[in-house]
């Protein structure tokens, strides 16, 4: 089959992260829910929100292509604490080659507590989930905070950033309370990070 004009020009190359990133959103938008990657305003609030102490490791749920990645390694998260986890094998394998020190796992964040190696299991002070909550039905939703839960220290909170007005999360239902820590005008769309703990 020919390459179409895009393809042709890439062809040979790694590819762009801007790029790769649309392509993955014009196969599946609802996997996405941006046409563009986070921005550093927006990666720099999530930065200043995580919690994790010496021992502890933090786990970002939709690596995309790295951006939140890139800020949280020059926040000072060392890169054998910092776990990414995303589904699309094409993203995954981007996030293998641009962040190589990077813990990267290619699969479903629901069974994130089977993926983490189990010395970890317990002793993750942050989540960061960029899946795009707001769009998945209440148990779709639930079955991904469960898997949070799984593998946090009780009374921790974790992070969600959205590009709703409201909370990406229907919280109340889901037994939570929420925050809303921070908000972006410097990010296409605009984006907001909520912080969710145990009701």
């Amino acid at each position: 089959m020919p390459l179409d004009r895009a393809e042709a020009a890439t062809a040979g190359k790694a590819p762009n992260a801007t790029w790769l990133f649309f392509k993955r959103w014009m196969d599946n938008p609802l996997r996405m829910a941006s046409i563009t990657p986070s921005s550093p305003s927006l990666s720099r609030i999530i930065a200043r929100n995580i919690q994790r102490e010496p021992d502890e490791v933090v786990v970002e749920y939709g690596g995309g292509t790295g951006p939140v990645t890139k800020v949280l390694l020059e926040s000072g998260i060392p890169a054998s604490r910092l776990f990414t986890c995303e589904i699309d094998p094409d993203l995954a394998d981007y996030l293998r080659r641009h962040f190589p020190d990077v813990n990267v796992i290619q699969g479903d964040v629901c069974n994130i507590a089977e993926l983490l190696p189990p010395q970890h299991v317990g002793k993750v002070g942050t989540v960061i989930c960029g899946i795009p909550m707001v769009l998945l039905p209440w148990e779709a939703q639930q079955k991904i905070v469960d898997s949070i839960f799984k593998i946090m220290p009780p009374g921790r909170s974790f992070l969600a950033y959205t590009y709703s007005l409201g909370s990406p999360l229907k919280y109340k239902e889901l037994g939570l309370k929420a925050r809303r820590v921070g908000f972006t005008l410097a990010n296409v769309p605009p984006a907001h990070v909520w912080a969710f703990t145990k009701a």
